[in-house]
């Protein structure tokens, strides 16, 4: 007996052993999946670096001097402390905010497109054509009735195809989109921009959750698919990489719109609180915040946010509330802007991503405290205001894109005399239509012709004294080719009296 007690606890001590033995070992072979940020370019050093220490290159990225890994867990340290070596964090999720739920709001269509005076715009000719949406969200249902028109492609980097389908529960990047670019056809919503091009970049699960990679590279996507603006309707902690890649696409030209989150009076999220990106925070039908809206010095523009109808997933529309709404608001303003012609306003030469966040600013409705605040920003964002001083002279930046839709670019002459100016870079020709009241002027459109893509600038006059007159140019020529059209209202000075009668 006294043997077979000593056998049970021989055995029971070698299981302790053997267990404690596995524990350590498996933690000594735990792997963690980072962005090792690097001081240059990474190359066969940095990569080394890595391998040497057990660990595994996963890829790298365009735009940013970092690799994504699997590291060791126990190497971490030692790689932190290569001089090659920026940073090393973890590739965590980032989320959308659960929608603020709200059941006593009332249910009116797109209160927030007209509340904005979006419709103003519309009723104008201006409705985003031509300009490129990248929707960094969880897919979008490009089979939507209000959406399928617009819908212009996309990637889907959670399952690394080109499907980006939305499969959220709660139809999250559908409604966004719904926002920016539902379509106008007098049935269930419309969008801010509704003729803008909406590409769906699928960096959320249909949880609403994404890697910080498979952000980085969406936006790598949208700047080499050279789209106008992205919306990035979610949030999470500082990210070194995310940051850096953020900054890289708005010194490309995109613009960065992204919900500041719903920290309920908390600080606002990242990507949002990047100086790159524009914070959006969410307010009512009475101009007050949403109970969910986070303040801070961060947040630069407020848009509708609370009990906001848009598109859903499989049809109709749904309703929900949150600074995801929000921002898309804030996009499709951006987009119309954008339509309408950009101005050069802080006179570097350029008329930018730069300039177009400047008239947000500077159009806004100001609300709360005077000038900017940490509940408002600079204000509400005002479509009309944005565009009411764009009269005295427009600048369109003409780009051939592969679909005709995504090249042409239109504006509306109020009417007065207009002189118009090409600058051609390397187009063939411009397709230039004139419409008065939705029927085409065959006496004023007219094909523009270059010769043999060199630089050259011509300028020549449109009368739309009689009545207004929507002008559409489409840029004919190679895949990247561009030319520039600055239009200004001549200023007709009052005949002098006659002071001898």
């Amino acid at each position: 007996m006294e043997h077979q007690r000593s056998k049970i606890k021989y055995t029971i001590l070698w299981m302790v052993a053997f267990f404690v033995c596995c524990w350590v070992s498996s933690a000594q072979g735990m792997e963690r999946s980072v962005i090792v940020g690097f001081h240059k370019t990474p190359g066969e050093n940095e990569q080394a670096l890595i391998l040497n220490h057990g660990g595994g290159v996963k890829g790298n990225f365009r735009r940013i001097a970092a690799l994504r890994a699997k590291i060791p867990v126990q190497a971490i340290a030692q790689i932190k402390r290569s001089p090659l070596v920026k940073y090393v964090e973890e590739d965590r999720f980032y989320s959308i905010d659960q929608p603020a739920t709200d059941w006593l709001a009332e249910y009116e269509n797109s209160w927030g497109v007209y509340h904005i005076g979006s419709k103003a715009a519309h009723d104008r000719g201006i409705t985003g054509q031509g300009v490129q949406i990248a929707v960094l969200d969880t897919g979008i249902d490009y089979r939507h009735g209000d959406l399928e028109a617009n819908y212009a492609g996309g990637w889907d980097f959670v399952f690394n195809d080109d499907d980006p389908f939305d499969d959220s529960w709660d139809s999250h990047g559908t409604h966004v989109a719904g926002i920016i670019a539902a379509v106008a056809d007098g049935k269930g919503v419309v969008g801010v921009a509704p003729d803008a091009s909406i590409y769906a970049v699928k960096v959320l699960n249909g949880g609403g959750s994404g890697l910080v990679s498979w952000i980085i590279d969406g936006l790598d996507w949208a700047v080499e698919n050279k789209m106008d603006i992205v919306n990035l309707s979610f949030g999470g902690p500082h990210s070194e990489a995310l940051k850096e890649a953020c900054d890289a696409a708005y010194e490309a030209g995109v613009l960065l719109v992204a919900a500041a989150g719903n920290t309920f009076g908390g600080e606002p999220v990242y990507p949002a609180s990047y100086d790159s990106v524009i914070a959006v925070t969410g307010t009512d039908r009475d101009d007050q915040p949403g109970w969910f809206s986070p303040l801070g010095p961060q947040i630069e523009l407020a848009a509708p946010g609370v009990a906001v109808s848009s598109s859903a997933s499989g049809g109709g529309e749904t309703e929900l509330s949150g600074t995801s709404q929000a921002a898309p608001h804030v996009t499709g303003t951006a987009a119309l802007i954008m339509s309408a012609g950009i101005r050069d306003l802080n006179d570097d030469g350029l008329a930018d991503n730069r300039d177009v966040r400047i008239q947000l600013h500077s159009s806004a409705l100001d609300l709360g405290e005077t000038g900017h605040d940490n509940v408002y920003g600079h204000g509400l964002v005002d479509a009309t205001g944005a565009l009411d001083d764009l009269d005295d002279e427009v600048i369109l930046q003409l780009v051939k894109r592969r679909r005709r839709a995504d090249s042409s670019q239109g504006i509306t002459l109020q009417q007065g005399q207009y002189e118009i100016m090409i600058k051609n870079k390397s187009l063939l020709a411009i397709h230039m239509k004139v419409m008065e009241n939705g029927k085409n002027r065959g006496d004023l459109s007219k094909v523009i012709r270059f010769f043999k893509r060199r630089s050259q600038t011509m300028t020549f006059m449109i009368d739309a004294t009689a009545a207004d007159l929507k002008v559409i140019f489409t840029p004919v020529g190679g895949p990247g080719s561009t030319a520039t059209v600055i239009v200004e209202k001549e200023i007709i000075l009052a005949s002098p009296l006659n002071l001898e009668q």
